[in-house]
């Protein structure tokens, strides 16, 4: 009697335990599936995320350029910031620049600069998008070179100069490098050679100068080994130009000689009118080199106007490139600086200025990507003026000589 009671009572139970059983292994099964779909969602994310970063990846560019130079002058004239002493940090520079394409058609541009000169502080030289339109027309805004030169738009890339340093002459002629604006440009595409055409405006400041009113345009044409270039450019220049003096004192507590550094006025700029002209060429057939440019500048007023021009002739041999260079740079106006005072004495000897350099050099490319140059510069002629040295303000010297070894590299 209890044995079948017993059976009975776990046959009526059996479909209970099935059912209980049979609804956790559903739920295990569906717990087993989330997991899979998690662990599936996951994986679709890191993919996501490699595929994305390898985009970005593909979209940024990244190299950089320094420049090491040992820099002395056989007296303190101040040629291109050089004297007596062994100088190692004048000319070094340490670049990055960054390329990011945004779309196909633009990009982002950013380029710092560390300059020895400026005791190593960072500086942005360029930083600016630019957009290329279907139709050939490039459009850049932000921080950009001034388009002056044959050398601007690498004029810290000591790699992709020929010589040690563009002559002083010419490229010392204006104090400012960059600006802040825009610019525009074309090329004309004809059957062996490019022309391109591109017009450029904004604003600077230089030494408490405001540059204001930049405009300007450039035509250059090249067929790969001859390259001509005009350009002009103006601007309104509003501001003091100043020079730092030592002015010798006494020291009210202990009456000791010290001395007093002081920023003296010299010249005050009402928005005069500055322009800038120049014509370049260059000719590089692989194995011979020529380059020359001829630039005038003009502000109205009592500060200077030049004239300067150079001509660079180089010739390869394997590794190395043999170069001379002739020079000059003479102020045009010094009649508008009369001297009648002590004052106007002092602005006539600083903004007087006339030299002649003759200029010898070696290139050697040690490495694909690392140049070494040899350098030698003579500067002569300052007929009655300081030569265009603040240095040289009492004309102590009549002629410099400065020597130059240097090493570029790119990476």
């Amino acid at each position: 009697m209890n044995t079948r009671h017993t059976f009975n009572t776990a046959l009526k139970a059996l479909p209970f335990a099935i059912s209980i059983s049979l609804v956790s292994a559903q739920g295990f099964a569906a717990e087993e599936t989330n997991e899979q779909k998690i662990a599936k969602l996951e994986q679709q994310v890191q993919t996501l995320q490699k595929q994305q970063t390898a985009s970005l990846t593909d979209r940024f560019k990244f190299n950089g350029f320094m420049s090491g130079a040992y820099v002395s002058a056989d007296n303190n004239s101040g040629y291109m910031g050089s004297s007596t002493s062994a100088d190692f940090s004048e000319e070094s520079k340490l670049g990055f620049q960054a390329t990011f394409a945004i779309t196909d058609n633009t990009q982002a541009v950013m380029q710092l600069m560390m300059k020895g000169e400026n005791d190593w502080d960072v500086e942005a030289e360029w930083a600016y998008v630019s957009h290329r339109f279907d139709g050939g027309v490039q459009l850049r805004g932000g921080k950009l070179r001034v388009p002056l030169f044959m050398y601007s738009d690498y004029l810290d890339v000591g790699y992709a100069q020929p010589f040690a340093r563009p002559p002083e002459e010419v490229y010392g002629s204006v104090p400012f490098t960059t600006y802040t604006g825009g610019d525009v440009s074309y090329e004309f595409e004809f059957d062996d050679s490019t022309l391109t055409v591109q017009a450029f405006g904004g604003e600077s400041e230089e030494s408490g100068t405001d540059i204001k009113n930049i405009l300007g345009a450039n035509l250059t044409w090249t067929d790969e080994i001859w390259t001509l270039r005009a350009v002009y450019g103006q601007s309104t220049l509003d501001g003091t130009i100043s020079r730092s003096v030592t002015i010798p004192s006494q020291d009210p507590v202990t009456g000791l000689p010290i001395s007093i550094e002081a920023s003296v006025p010299l010249l005050t700029l009402d928005n005069e009118k500055a322009t800038f002209t120049g014509v370049g060429a260059s000719y590089d057939n692989g194995e011979f080199l020529a380059v020359t440019e001829w630039t005038r500048a003009e502000v109205d007023g009592q500060y200077t106007d030049s004239d300067a021009g150079y001509i660079t002739l180089g010739y390869r041999i394997n590794a190395f490139t043999p170069y001379v260079t002739a020079a000059y740079y003479e102020s045009q106006d010094d009649d508008q600086r009369p001297v009648f005072s002590q004052g106007s004495a002092l602005i006539a000897a600083l903004f007087n200025g006339q030299r002649t350099s003759y200029s010898g050099g070696l290139r050697w490319d040690a490495l694909d990507n690392l140049a070494v140059k040899f350098d030698v510069t003579y500067a002569t002629d300052f007929g009655d003026t300081s030569g265009g040295f603040q240095s040289n303000v009492l004309q102590e010297y009549d002629d410099v000589t400065v020597y130059t070894v240097k090493f570029d590299v790119v990476f």
